[in-house]
């Protein structure tokens, strides 16, 4: 059953293939946006496409793939035009880094990483910003992450992705909000996904993907500026970051040793 909150609306949520990306189109479909649910698996989109019309939504598959920006750009430019603009934009897509020490990492693995996390992401973001300030409205959503906030062992890759994205995400909002564009940094802990399913180490306060979809809905619907999940985790951060550096990085190497 289609909620009547947003009908008319139009949403574009990358990385829409599984995990967040999947979980929160569905939950947007039913709030009444149109959704364009955009990955490289086509076969994991048509499925997701067939299960919000079943439940009396509107979805459209999208070939995307935010490793290569320049087309990611060149892509959701002409899909915004083509649909008369988007209203809310969700860049999810992502990977999960070499997950290897900083002696075992590689400059290509690096650019990998930063190219799909960051560059892609601002990618996707980027061209429907001209058309909702000539509206006047529009939210922009970046799916960054708890771990762009605490230097972890084997993520130095992925967590320098995700911190540079939440000050891009930072910066946008300083220059867009008074346009009356919400941004809004959506930086979840661990999350249930096919993703964090590799992860061999401990994952404290783990979160089923439902809960996560729901928790991301809500803080999309009270337009936060920055949301973070689990709460636990995410004080547990907070006050470790308040640590001397040393005191910290050994707590940090002791729960997770490189």
């Amino acid at each position: 059953m289609v909620d009547q909150v947003n009908v008319g609306e139009k949403a574009l949520i990358t990385g829409a293939s599984s995990g967040i990306g999947r979980a929160l189109a569905g939950v947007l479909a039913k709030r009444g946006y149109e959704v364009w649910v955009a990955a490289r698996r086509q076969s994991a989109l048509a499925e997701l496409v067939a299960e919000i019309s079943a439940n009396g939504g509107r979805a459209h598959a999208v070939s995307l793939d935010v490793s290569q920006p320049e087309a990611t750009e060149a892509t959701v430019s002409k899909l915004n035009e083509a649909v008369g603009g988007f209203n809310l934009v969700v860049a999810n897509a992502g990977i999960g880094g070499q997950q290897q020490p900083v002696a075992r990492q590689t400059l290509s693995g690096v650019r990998e990483t930063i190219e799909t996390n960051f560059l892609g992401a601002v990618a996707t973001l980027l061209p429907v910003v001209p058309s909702m300030i000539q509206r006047g409205s529009g939210h922009l959503v970046g799916v960054t992450s708890l771990a762009g906030e605490v230097p972890l062992p084997t993520a130095a890759d992925y967590g320098t992705s995700k911190c540079a994205f939440s000050f891009f995400l930072a910066s946008a909002a300083s220059d867009l909000e008074p346009h009356g564009i919400t941004v809004t940094d959506v930086r979840p802990g661990f999350v249930k996904t096919p993703l964090t399913d590799k992860n061999s180490f401990e994952m404290p306060f783990i979160v089923e993907l439902d809960r996560a979809a729901q928790i991301i809905d809500s803080g999309l619907r009270r337009k936060k500026r920055t949301l973070r999940f689990p709460f636990p985790l995410a004080l547990g951060i907070a006050a470790g970051n308040a640590l001397p550096t040393g005191v910290r990085n050994a707590v940090i190497r002791s729960k997770r040793p490189a």
